[in-house]
């Protein structure tokens, strides 16, 4: 049996709290700031912005299903947030505004 041992000494920094929590903090901000620019448009969309499907469709008296098939004929554009689908306030405005038109 043969075990592989570290050759490298180990080495023991003494860190103060404050500065310990400094690394800390900003290691986790860089890390959440790369994870969310993949998410650019939910990211930077106010939680205020976009609506949830149940208030949609309770807004425009139509059905889920009536939603996803808008979303596949372009007429509106989801917005992922996770597991969730929310919609652009200012779309939903914009269909409601040519639905009441006609």
């Amino acid at each position: 049996m043969s075990s592989k041992h570290n050759t490298q000494p180990k080495v023991i920094y003494l860190v103060e709290t404050e500065e310990l929590e400094r690394v800390i903090t900003r290691a986790v901000t860089d890390a959440m700031e790369r994870y969310t620019s993949n998410f650019a448009p939910a990211a930077t969309a106010k939680s205020s912005d976009l609506m949830s499907v149940e208030d949609v469709c309770n807004l425009l008296r139509v059905t889920p299903a009536t939603l996803n098939n808008w979303h596949k004929l372009k007429y509106l554009t989801k917005v992922k947030v996770g597991r969730r689908v929310l919609y652009r306030r200012d779309d939903i405005e914009e269909l409601a505004a040519k639905t009441n038109k006609h």
